[in-house]
């Protein structure tokens, strides 16, 4: 059995590399852009076949450098989901061996057992496999950005729409709004960042789940713990898998047989939204039927507590995306030549970095007042160093002092 916070850490490893491709990434694609419309208006008002020629060829060095970047990271990605899983698996079963221990069994560890080791290498290889699938067409979504903002900002200028300095500003803030995202059939779009701590999370938990009945079936055992966490997803509120608040903490019969608990199948293993579904920090283990550690949280206290830390995740999101806008912003102005479009940039980070200031304000704020512990490491981006940390700092200052004096 894994608990939640460890379902909850052991993706941390693999969310910064994601983190550190997001980033390096965007970094490549404005820094291009501002080489190409960073010079100044004159530079920008080319012969249109000119302008296309010089834009296609950018954007295929761009492909390479991102395709090369992709190359590295999935490297570290796939040895990072590699080890998380063996981690998972050892660290899993320790709580089960001891419940057999105790009944007098001797299982065979972990990586003695081929048939473990066979569950562990399928569900490893089905969530690299993933990875790879949504990252397969990151580069030509990225390249596709480029040009489609190199051309946007070129079209509105040259048809006198907006300045120059507003069509660049604007092409910059489109790429950094869009970012990198995994596009789903459904239409629903996630960040890759997001996409790739749930693809583990639910790998890991449902390898964890998969090597559990394994295990049971090989010491023909029937009773199974679930563990509970305080503000467990309610779903509809209804008695069914969905709600992970009513069948969270207790004890199950996997046949079925054994009456004095319910079925396993009450939880939906095996199910998108139920048990080891998609995201879920709940995990299972052989229990004695008598000696639960997991606490029983009432109905209501948990549906306060749930929608208490929904509101404290979309706070974190919140912070986090200022910050890697904030990191867009400063790529530009580095990257920018024309000294008026330069100035403009600093103004909107100044302005950006005074909202840094506020949102961390309130998610302070929202934490005191919710007695909710406030996760500092939650609200971190890849590469936000002191530095970075200052230097917004003291923006924020001079975007407030100039407000003041107005």
């Amino acid at each position: 059995m894994l608990t939640p916070e460890y379902l909850y850490r052991i993706t941390e490893g693999a969310e910064n590399i994601a983190s550190q491709l997001h980033k390096n990434i965007l970094d490549k694609i404005i820094a291009r852009m501002m080489a190409r419309i960073g010079r100044g208006e004159d530079y920008l008002l080319t012969a249109t076949d000119k302008w296309q020629i010089e834009v296609l060829q950018e954007a295929g060095y761009l492909l390479e450098d991102i395709q090369q970047e992709l190359s590295d990271k999935t490297k570290k990605q796939v040895q990072e989901i590699k080890e998380a899983m063996e981690d998972a698996g050892v660290t899993a079963l320790q709580w089960d061996d001891k419940i057999y221990q105790a009944a007098g069994l001797s299982p065979v560890p972990l990586l003695q057992s081929p048939a473990l080791m066979r569950i562990m290498q399928r569900n490893y290889e089905a969530t690299a496999g993933e990875w790879r699938n949504f990252t397969r067409t990151t580069a030509s979504e990225a390249q596709r950005l480029f040009i489609n903002q190199m051309d946007n900002a070129y079209n509105m200028v040259v048809s006198g729409a907006v300045s120059y300095t507003e069509a660049v500003r604007d092409a910059l803030k489109e790429v950094s709004e869009a970012g990198l995202k995994v596009n789903y059939p459904s239409g629903y779009k996630m960040s890759i960042e997001s996409a790739t701590m749930m693809i583990l999370r639910t790998g890991i938990s449902q390898a964890a789940g998969d090597i559990a009945i394994e295990r049971m079936k090989e010491m023909d055992w029937d009773i199974i713990l679930v563990s509970s966490h305080l503000g467990a997803r309610i779903g509809d509120g209804g008695q069914n898998p969905g709600n992970h608040s009513w069948w969270q903490g207790k004890f199950y019969s996997r046949s079925g047989k054994e009456k004095r608990f319910p079925p396993f199948s009450e939880t939906g293993y095996g199910t998108v939204t139920g048990l080891c579904g998609v995201n879920c920090r709940h995990s299972f283990g052989a229990g004695d039927g008598e000696n639960n550690p997991f606490e029983q949280y009432d109905t209501e206290e948990n549906r306060k507590a749930y929608e208490k830390q929904q509101r404290q995740r979309a706070l974190e999101r919140r912070v986090r995306d200022t910050k890697r806008k904030i990191q867009n912003m400063q790529t530009a102005i580095d990257n920018c030549k024309d000294e008026k479009l330069k100035f403009e940039l600093q103004q909107d980070f100044d302005r950006k970095a005074y909202l840094l200031k506020k949102q961390n304000a309130a998610y302070k704020q929202y934490c005191e007042e919710n007695n909710l512990k406030p996760y500092n490491e939650r609200l971190q981006v890849v590469k936000w160093n002191r530095e970075q940390a200052m230097k917004a700092a003291g923006a924020a200052r001079r975007y407030q002092n100039a407000k003041k004096s107005n």
